[in-house]
């Protein structure tokens, strides 16, 4: 079977005669098997901090208890299309997102989230530097954000792709063609190294606007990887029902090339 993302699940703590039982019968025990009002009360924060214990096992950890445990990054990558930059307030709005794991909103992905800027943002596309005012609806962009007072903060802003010109980041010179596409996996050709996607929608670039619904082949190379919150896994893990974003450029008039693939949503999840 296909591995998928999705990490294994922790086993459930076994029952039968714990630590918890036997702290009880050791202070029974070194209080001469006298039930005195002291015992109780002791007996009781025993049963309180089991209490507590369990708690926390089931919700993530004694660490969340404790306040050793882990916690989501506060600053981390985020990729989507510009829907409109509003300059009074000093924030950009993005649709089509993936990469949110703020813990503002429990790790839940949005598909639009309201980025700030500052005057220490800045705006990078083809080695030059912009401002974040100089962004245009249908722009695809990669930010690197922070949260600070409950609220995303963009650092660094990086074009990958220009509405206005139809260039990416790595075009030199002249404007490269290229176009994302979303679709649901229906097949991996693992042999042929081709991706074929149904439920289609060209969302931007030179295919924008093509019926949605359609499915379509995508070849890819053995260096293409899958973006999966900023970590990258290799294509075969794909499976039947993921839903992925895909930026290609054309090898023909059918035929497209795979140049980056991000994971929008985890069939398994």
């Amino acid at each position: 079977p296909v591995p998928g993302f999705s990490g294994t699940q922790s086993q459930k703590p076994g029952t039968g005669t714990g630590s918890g039982e036997n702290l009880a019968r050791f202070l029974l025990m070194v209080s001469g098997g006298h039930r005195t009002m002291n015992t109780h009360k002791a007996l009781s924060s025993v049963g309180l901090l089991l209490l507590l214990l369990g708690t926390a096992c089931s919700s993530g950890g004694i660490g969340d208890v404790l306040g050793g445990g882990s916690s989501r990054p506060t600053s981390y990558e985020i990729r989507g299309v510009v829907d409109s930059v509003d300059t009074y307030n000093r924030s950009v709005y993005l649709r089509n997102v993936s990469g949110y794991q703020s813990m503002l909103s429990g790790g839940s992905s949005n598909s639009e989230v309201r980025v700030y800027f500052d005057d220490q943002t800045t705006v990078d596309y083809q080695g030059r530097s912009y401002r974040p005012e100089d962004l245009e609806r249908g722009d695809e962009v990669t930010v690197r954000v922070d949260e600070s007072s409950n609220r995303l903060v963009a650092d660094r802003v990086t074009v990958n792709y220009d509405v206005s010109s139809g260039g990416t980041s790595s075009s030199s010179g002249s404007s490269s063609q290229i176009s994302t596409v979303r679709g649901t996996v229906r097949y991996i050709d693992t042999s042929r190294h081709t991706i074929e996607l149904e439920s289609v929608n060209w969302y931007s670039g030179f295919n924008r606007g093509t019926t949605t619904g359609s499915t379509v082949i995508i070849s890819y190379d053995t260096g293409t990887n899958v973006d999966v919150s900023g970590q990258s896994y290799p294509v075969t893990n794909l499976e039947r029902g993921d839903i992925v974003d895909v930026q290609v450029h054309p090898l023909g008039s059918t035929s497209y090339l795979a140049d980056r693939i991000t994971l929008i949503r985890d069939v398994n999840r």
